[in-house]
């Protein structure tokens, strides 16, 4: 149960109170609006079958679904297992007909849905015009990775998002955030402090931005250092 931030009261389904009753959906915080513009840009989909839309949010980490929802506050539904892992098996065995995929070898996929809310109005990912410090330290923190030795670059990993690589350069650079692009022919030849990459979903920023909008967002070179491992 949702816990009305206008009334107190609690209800089973919080949306339909603020669309029946006496109370409306009041304005999101900015913490709420930076948590909502990152899952905008990773994939969240948009539903607008009611007034106003709401968000369904997927992801294979029950862990992960559950902090993001409480993190939402009252905005955020109970997470749910949306798909066992048992019909991931299945719906993979009948694709490909060549493997036998065990269950053992999936993950539950999990999901929750936010209530509707007017501001949940996006056009996809295109729809985030900005980048809150918020929403750009949970972008760097899921998928930023710093390549090179101490004066390296900063690569955000945005391939398998919504947002493209395209329109993330365009909202870094709103932020006067420099990135590196290499539009030529044949490789790049990468400098002690920019390296490139070949696919454009990977978005390069030179060591010296870097080393500024990480520490913008409060986030230093060990959380994005490349992991290393050599156990096998």
């Amino acid at each position: 149960m949702n816990e009305c931030p206008t009334c107190g009261d609690r209800f089973d389904r919080l949306g339909q109170h603020f669309a029946l009753g006496d109370c409306d959906p009041p304005e999101l915080s900015d913490r709420q609006r930076g948590i909502i513009d990152f899952l905008i840009l990773r994939g969240a989909n948009v539903r607008s079958e009611t007034q106003n839309p709401r968000l369904e949010v997927y992801a294979t980490s029950e862990g992960w679904i559950a902090d993001v929802a409480d993190a939402l506050g009252w905005v955020a539904n109970s997470p749910r297992v949306h798909q066992p892992a048992t019909d991931v098996a299945d719906r993979l065995s009948s694709r490909y007909d060549r493997y036998d995929v065990e269950a053992s070898a999936c993950s539950d996929v999990w999901a929750f849905t936010t209530v509707p809310h007017p501001s949940f109005d996006y056009d996809a990912a295109t729809g985030v015009e900005q980048l809150r410090p918020l929403t750009l330290r949970l972008l760097v923190s899921a998928v930023g990775t710093w390549v090179g030795l101490l004066f390296g670059s900063l690569h955000i990993d945005v391939r398998g998002w919504d947002v493209s690589g395209e329109q993330l350069r365009k909202l870094l650079e709103r932020k006067e955030i420099s990135t590196a692009e290499y539009d030529g022919d044949g490789y790049a030849e990468d400098s002690p402090t920019c390296r490139y990459h070949y696919d454009d979903d990977v978005v390069v920023v030179p060591h010296y931005d870097a080393l500024e909008l990480l520490e913008s967002v409060g986030l230093s070179l060990s959380d994005v250092a490349e992991p290393i491992s050599f156990q096998n």
